[in-house]
């Protein structure tokens, strides 16, 4: 599943990159964070979510990527709720905005019984998680 957006802020290009390239600030923003640690090159994070009434822990790989100037990549791999999660998402950082782009791939439960509404479930953590990057860029 593809998800695209854009977020408007009050601050610069710099400002977002600052935020975009401090992993344990936007780690934060991850769903039901319990831990983020860092191993080598990707971080661990330890959560909880869910998709309507499929609740539980997940554990994800995360690995952060500068692909330009403007533009960083966060690279999730999970599991939890017997279910695999992958996620590859682009932020770009422009002079008062960030456009996003995300591609979710997810098989397991999650896929199968909640199909009906992983599309809105997925698009609202996707959207939480910029709108609380935007938060702490604005701070």
């Amino acid at each position: 599943m593809k998800y695209e957006g854009s977020i408007s802020l009050n601050a610069s290009k710099d400002q977002i990159l600052k935020l975009l390239d401090n992993p344990d600030q936007v780690a934060q923003c991850f769903p039901g964070i319990k831990s983020f640690t860092k191993e080598g090159e990707e971080y661990k994070v330890v959560g909880v979510t869910g998709i309507g009434f499929i609740k539980g822990e997940y554990r994800a790989n995360v690995r952060f990527e500068k692909i330009d100037e403007n533009k960083r990549k966060i690279i999730a791999k999970g599991t939890g709720m017997n279910s695999n999660v992958d996620i590859d998402a682009i932020a770009e950082a422009l002079d008062g905005k960030i456009n996003y782009s995300a591609d979710v791939k997810v098989a397991g439960v999650l896929a199968s019984v909640g199909a009906r509404l992983m599309g809105s479930a997925i698009e609202k953590i996707i959207n939480d998680l910029f709108n609380c990057i935007k938060e702490r860029v604005i701070k």
